[in-house]
């Protein structure tokens, strides 16, 4: 929701390629149009993006519903990556195209060609996905992600008992 209503002040109050500092030129607004996948990359044409994020956005809510406990840290994390999936799909179905905005600079990378000077421009739906995904990663590595918020393992910690007979 707040990715859609961000969209709206932008698409409303700013012009494309509009750009309006905000701290400075460490992160700015800028208004811009992707008509491509993950940082302006197109390999496949958009409506191939279109057609596979549904079933997938799909399968991924019945998975979640079907298979994590309601306190797992996967349970927690896997709104975010639906919201931020959804938020994207729901531009391209409705505008054919994702409208992106956070404009933040970065230092140089001077080792790529062309160098890479600030950060591909992208909205609140990417950052929810981009944020899902490093916990999702830091969780693995670290054991976790299996705990609920608790820190328990979810498992019951009563050991089953023998039946007599």
């Amino acid at each position: 929701m707040s990715d859609q209503l961000l969209k709206l002040a932008v698409r409303a109050g700013m012009e494309q390629h509009q750009s309006v500092a905000v701290v400075g030129d460490l992160f700015r607004l800028t208004y811009v149009e992707n008509r491509a996948a993950v940082m302006g990359i197109s390999l496949v044409p958009l409506w191939v993006i279109t057609l596979a994020s549904l079933p997938a956005l799909i399968f991924m809510a019945w998975w979640m519903w079907r298979h994590l406990p309601g306190g797992s840290w996967m349970a927690r994390i896997m709104p975010w990556l639906l919201g931020g999936a959804t938020g994207n799909l729901f531009d391209r179905m409705v505008f054919g195209q994702v409208t992106d905005m956070l404009d933040v600079d970065i230092p140089d990378i001077a080792w790529l060609n062309p160098p890479l000077e600030r950060w591909w421009v992208f909205n609140l739906a990417d950052s929810y996905i981009f944020v899902g995904m490093i916990l999702i990663l830091i969780l693995s590595l670290t054991g976790k992600l299996e705990e609920d918020a608790s820190g328990t393992t979810g498992e019951d910690p009563t050991p089953p008992q023998e039946s007599a007979g």
